[in-house]
């Protein structure tokens, strides 16, 4: 039971009333009275409140999208014979952000209504909502009854595909524009024939079918298909270099974002898709395949993935794939360039996949530290705040220059633009035939 604002009011009245009344003949007796009406209202205010009141029901998807706003619709039914006034608030997940207040409502009896608020996740895996916690007033307003509806619910929240990557991955998807960049007029640069058409003034002259133009008296073109059947292998860092956060998502959110799409772009092209997740060890581990259900599998495989506080062990998971990848194949590593040390591991451990296999690293550049090296300081503590910046981001492009001299590919973009420039870098090494 919880007593009311209401009951405090009419009790502390009471009390002055019978402190006023010590001053006339029967004011012992006219206290009594106030104490005894007092109380039996509290006592019929407890008899006259409803029990089991309240019949809860809530809808909620059983699939989310991280970071995108959802609906959570409770329906309440008042199963007593009087109305009452109700309190209701529910127990979503606590890793979810949106308004906590108290529903506060009166339902007629027998009546049943729907009240919904929103929510929001920033984070990937499953989760699960909880009861929901109700009090149900007396007639009077005095005193109130607590209860709950258990509720379980478990939800799963997915990452968020969206966004720049997601509408050049359709357009990828539909063979009319690559990458989203421009329109090609040929299938692709590979090494298979595929037909002769005419020539077009975007095309290379390097493939110009010279005896097929002059036996038609005009420019003919040989039309290459890009090769299918090549591996890739995608490498997913889930050590502490991929926990900072840049806006609403961490570097991790950003990579497993492009990764999927990259897959989703790979197996299209009629390429095997495999992937490894790994931190301070090989944490899984699958085999390069092709089918879309490769794509469901990665999904359910990463969506739980969280980063951790391990040091990256790159050694031992480019070991393992130069162990299990016999054939050729491209390597895509998402991780980070947060230190020197890190680095050096990271070219330790990648050198021996070259030549035999082609690497590419995948990073996300910070553009908060680019952007305070673009900014003129304007006092003491911005210009220190630039010569820092300005160390830091030379040391991060010495590292990249690092890792290209010594054969290895590299994407560094900021994190809005992750997936995009590793479907384009995708496409470019597709096309060169460097598989």
């Amino acid at each position: 039971m919880v007593f009311q604002p209401r009951f405090y009011f009419t009790l502390a009245t009471a009390i002055l009333l019978a402190l006023g009344s010590t001053w006339l003949p029967d004011g012992m007796m006219l206290s009594i009275c106030l104490t005894l009406l007092l109380t039996c209202a509290v006592l019929a205010d407890i008899v006259f409140i409803p029990r089991d009141a309240l019949k809860i029901r809530r809808q909620v998807p059983a699939v989310l999208r991280q970071a995108k706003l959802f609906y959570v619709e409770l329906s309440l039914l008042n199963q007593s014979e009087y109305a009452a006034s109700f309190q209701i608030i529910d127990s979503p997940p606590v890793e979810f952000t949106g308004p906590a207040k108290p529903l506060v409502l009166r339902l007629p009896s027998r009546r049943e209504i729907t009240q919904s608020y929103s929510l929001k996740s920033y984070r990937r895996g499953s989760f699960a909502f909880g009861a929901v916690f109700y009090r149900v007033s007396g007639p009077l307003g005095l005193i109130q009854r607590q209860g709950k509806v258990a509720l379980p619910q478990n939800v799963q929240v997915l990452p968020d595909l969206t966004g720049e990557g997601s509408r050049d991955l359709q357009i990828v998807l539909a063979g009319a524009l690559q990458a989203g960049r421009r329109r090609v007029s040929r299938r692709g640069e590979g090494r298979e024939f595929e037909s002769l058409r005419e020539h077009l003034r975007d095309d290379d002259f390097r493939h110009i079918d010279w005896k097929a133009s002059a036996k038609r008296n005009k420019l003919i073109t040989r039309q290459y298909e890009t090769e299918r059947d090549q591996r890739l292998m995608i490498l997913i860092d889930t050590g502490r270099l991929m926990s900072p956060r840049i806006g609403d998502y961490r570097k991790l959110d950003y990579a497993i974002n492009a990764a999927i799409h990259l897959a989703q772009v790979a197996l299209h092209k009629g390429d095997l898709v495999g992937y490894a997740v790994f931190n301070d060890e090989l944490r899984a581990y699958a085999e390069p395949k092709k089918g879309q259900a490769q794509v469901s599998h990665l999904v359910r495989s990463l969506t739980p993935l969280q980063a951790t506080r391990y040091e990256s062990d790159y050694a031992a998971v480019f070991h393992h794939v130069l162990k299990h990848c016999s054939r050729r194949t491209l390597i895509v590593c998402f991780t980070d360039l947060g230190d020197a040390h890190s680095a050096n591991s990271l070219l330790q451990g990648a050198l021996p996949l070259v030549p035999r296999h082609l690497p590419v690293i995948v990073t996300v550049s910070n553009s908060e530290i680019l952007a305070v090296t673009r900014k003129l300081p304007e006092n003491e503590f911005e210009a220190y705040r630039h010569v820092a910046a300005m160390e830091i981001w030379n040391d991060y492009q010495r590292t990249l220059r690092g890792l290209r001299s010594r054969g290895l590919a590299s994407v560094s973009v900021p994190a809005e633009e992750l997936s995009t420039a590793t479907i384009n870098e995708y496409l470019r090494i597709k096309e060169s035939a460097r598989l």
